[in-house]
């Protein structure tokens, strides 16, 4: 039998241990519940809960991109300088970017839609959905947003758009140089000749002059340019661009192991300096 202190009386001639015993329990079992109710707010606090701006996409019970946040997207990113030098194409511009992307560093045989839902559950689809009318450069601005940056693409589209708009800007110009080489190329190989001339020529033949090489590209420049900042930018924010870049391109993450090391190594040169 277990001893009961309510019960218990104190020899004759000795002093109470307590005077209050009843207000001591009631105190104590007063404790016991504001104990209770305080691990239950720890519990609710440990539960992950969703970030402003659209960061984190939502496990399908409501979507975390919708129309309204692409319109925000499109009037911040339409306040850079470069925002009316994005085509949407084709033959190039946005949409060939976004094929470009979906053809170098995501999986070919699947839909960017398709490797978004694979990377993170429901997002290719909330995306379509948030996508979902006439064709706009805003609509086609998100969209390659998303197949440059993967998931962390909300997180870029709402800290630093014109970051955004400035790396999909490089990119088509990038693409434009490639198409003009090729245009280039195929009239000087495959474009109609006048023939062979059997007459005698006007004047002697000159050797073509030969063309000086272009001077070797500047390694600080182009790893600038990997990380996608512009010169001068501080080594405050070269590490923070480079962590965001490092968990998109992380292999453990997904991301592509060569894209992983080269960014790792412009990270290094720019410290380095």
């Amino acid at each position: 039998m277990g001893f009961d202190p309510r019960r218990w009386r104190p020899a004759p001639g000795s002093r109470p241990v307590t005077a209050n015993l009843d207000g001591l329990l009631a105190e104590n079992a007063a404790l016991q519940q504001e104990v209770r109710q305080l691990r239950q707010q720890l519990a609710q606090l440990r539960q992950p809960r969703p970030q402003d701006g659209g960061s984190r996409v939502s496990n399908g019970a409501a979507p975390t991109i919708t129309p309204q946040l692409v319109e925000r997207w499109g009037q911040a990113m339409a306040r850079h300088s470069g925002w009316s030098g994005l085509r949407i194409g084709p033959p190039g511009g946005l949409r060939g970017l976004v094929e470009e992307l979906r053809a170098q560093a995501w999986n070919p045989a699947l839909s960017l839609e398709e490797e978004l839902n694979r990377q993170q559950a429901g997002l290719g689809t909330e995306l379509v959905a948030a996508l979902r009318g006439p064709h706009s450069r805003c609509r086609w601005a998100v969209r390659a947003a998303f197949a440059l940056y993967g998931p962390r693409a909300s997180e870029w589209l709402s800290d630093e758009p014109w970051r955004v708009v400035a790396e999909l800007r490089r990119r088509l110009d990038r693409q434009e140089q490639r198409r003009g080489t090729r245009t280039a190329n195929h009239s000087s190989t495959g474009g109609p000749t006048n023939g062979p001339t059997n007459g005698p020529s006007n004047g002697p033949s000159r050797e073509p002059t030969p063309k000086r090489p272009p001077p070797p590209p500047d390694p600080r420049c182009e790893a600038l340019r990997l990380l996608g900042l512009e010169a001068g930018a501080s080594r405050d924010m070269i590490k923070r661009t480079y962590r965001r870049l490092a968990k998109n391109h992380h292999p453990d993450l997904g991301g592509d192991a060569e894209a992983f090391l080269r960014l790792d190594r412009a990270y290094r040169l720019l410290m380095a300096g």
